[in-house]
C-alpha cells in the first residue's frame, strides 16, 4: 500500500550534476517543473510549483511561460492555475507505445489479477518514485484508484522495497538515505524490513511485504533486471484481505517468473 509523500526538492539532481558540463539545469529544472503534475495534482498554480521544486518564484514563472508556449503546459479552464497540455501526453502515448515489453507480459498479469481479485502493476524508476507503465486490474470491491502514469513513492510501496532489494548493497544503503523524507519517523524500520527484503529476494526471487504500512494488506513484488544487472522493472501484487500463505506461496513465485521473463524480453 503507498501513500502520497511530497516531492522532493529538484535541486537535488542539480547538485550531484554540478560539475557535469554536459548537464543542462536549464532543461532539469523544466522537466522538475512538469513532474510536479500527477494524478493527485492535476492542476497548479506557480506559487505551488515553487514550493514543490525548490526553484525561486521567477525562475519558475520564466519556465511555465516557456512551456505553456511550446504546449508542455496549458491553462486550466476557469482556473489561474496550470495542467499538463497535449504535447507532453503525445510523448507519453509514444514512449508507451514503442515499448512493447509491457503488451508481451500483459496476459500474465491478468491472470494473476483475476486469481486474487487485486491490480498486478508493472512499473520503473523515475526519480525517488515507481512510474506505473502497464496495469491489470482484478475484481476486488478495494482496489486502489491507480492507473498507467500513476506513480509511487519508492519507500512506501511494495514495488519500492523490490527495486531498492536488487540494488547492491551500497547503492541500497546510498538510496535509502535520500528517501528518509518519504518516511519521516520510520526510516529505521524502513531499513530494517528492506534490508530483509533483499536476503528474502537473493532466495526467492521477490519481496513480501506484510502488513508493514497496513495490518489488512498484503503485497509481493519481484525486480526484473538488465543485463548488466540492474534492476529495470518492478511487477507487484497486493490488496487488502489477501492471505500471508497464497501470497507466499503462490503469487510471489508467479511473480518472479514473470519478472524473469521481462529480463528476456529486454
Amino acid at each position: 500500500m503507498a501513500t502520497t509523500a511530497p516531492k522532493k526538492a529538484a535541486t537535488s539532481r542539480s547538485a550531484k550534476t554540478a560539475v557535469d558540463r554536459q548537464f543542462v539545469t536549464a532543461l532539469a529544472r523544466g522537466m522538475a517543473v512538469l513532474r510536479c503534475f500527477d494524478a493527485i495534482r492535476p492542476q497548479l498554480g506557480t506559487t505551488e510549483i515553487a514550493q514543490m521544486t525548490k526553484l525561486p518564484q521567477p525562475t519558475v514563472w520564466r519556465l511555465c511561460y516557456t512551456l505553456q508556449q511550446l504546449g508542455y503546459l496549458v491553462q486550466a479552464p476557469d482556473s489561474d492555475k496550470l495542467r499538463i497540455g497535449m504535447a507532453v501526453l503525445g510523448l507519453g502515448q509514444y514512449a508507451l507505445a514503442s515499448g512493447d515489453i509491457g503488451e508481451m507480459v500483459l496476459p500474465e498479469m491478468v491472470q494473476i489479477a483475476k486469481l486474487t481479485g487485486a491490480a498486478v502493476s508493472m512499473g520503473i524508476v523515475d526519480q525517488d518514485d515507481i512510474l506505473i507503465v502497464k496495469r491489470a486490474q482484478g475484481d476486488g470491491p478495494l482496489l486502489m484508484n491507480l492507473s498507467v502514469g500513476s506513480r509511487l513513492p519508492i519507500a512506501v510501496s511494495s514495488a519500492g522495497w523490490a527495486y531498492l532489494a536488487g540494488l547492491p548493497a551500497h547503492a541500497r544503503d546510498e538510496a535509502l538515505q535520500k528517501l528518509k523524507y518519504q518516511v519521516p519517523g520510520k526510516w529505521t524500520a524502513l531499513r530494517a524490513a528492506v534490508e530483509s527484503a533483499a536476503s528474502t529476494l537473493a532466495t526467492t526471487g521477490f519481496v513480501f511485504n506484510e502488513g508493514f504500512y497496513h495490518p489488512d494488506v498484503n503485497a509481493v513484488a519481484a525486480p526484473a533486471f538488465d543485463k548488466a544487472g540492474k534492476p529495470q522493472y518492478v511487477v507487484s501484487c497486493g490488496g487488502p484481505n489477501l492471505k500471508a500463505k497464497f501470497m507466499r506461496e503462490d503469487i510471489g513465485p508467479r511473480l518472479s517468473r514473470l519478472a524473469r521473463g521481462l529480463l528476456v524480453f529486454s
